[in-house]
């Protein structure tokens, strides 16, 4: 336990000192060209737009489809009506 903790303490000192003598640094210079950078920029405006249109459409897709469902709705209520249509002509042409 004891040879433990004369490890331990010399490996923090240590650690501790090699992190604080690392501090800031001078900055490494950017090596991009200024074309790189426009193509970036230019990229990014390309990829916001194609967002706000996928936006768009997402949106006019969910309204589509909320009609959908409401037509559904409807069509699910008409069996009723229909069954009662189709006998009345069976019985106009004597088929009933």
């Amino acid at each position: 336990m004891k040879l433990r903790g004369m490890v331990v303490v010399p490996f923090s000192i240590l650690l501790a000192a090699t992190l604080m003598s690392g501090g800031c640094g001078k900055a490494v210079e950017c090596h991009t060209s200024l074309v790189t950078l426009d193509e970036t920029r230019l990229d990014a405006e390309t990829y916001e737009q194609e967002a706000a249109e996928t936006a768009k459409n997402v949106a006019d897709l969910e309204k589509k489809l909320d009609q959908k469902k409401n037509e559904i709705e409807q069509v699910k209520a008409k069996p009723a009506d229909l069954k009662q249509k189709v006998r009345d002509l069976k019985k106009g042409s004597g088929r009933e």
